[in-house]
């Protein structure tokens, strides 16, 4: 989830952001830049699709020799 970026400096987009992301608490916690005081939301999880897994027959190996 990426949202807008707001602060005392927002407008300067040169800014290499370093967020102190608050503490998990519901779906999103806020993001505040150490460097220029930008806000931003941050997810905090990721929807990931179920891995499944797939069974592969056996091989037999005697049947080889």
């Amino acid at each position: 989830m990426v949202e807008s970026v707001r602060g005392p400096k927002a407008e300067k987009e040169d800014c290499t952001h370093h967020w102190r992301i608050a503490t998990p608490d519901g779906e999103s916690s806020t993001g505040v830049c150490l460097i220029c005081g930008a806000t931003r939301q941050f997810q905090n999880y990721a929807y990931r699709p179920s891995m499944t897994r797939t069974r592969r027959t056996p091989v037999d190996n005697r049947a080889s020799k």
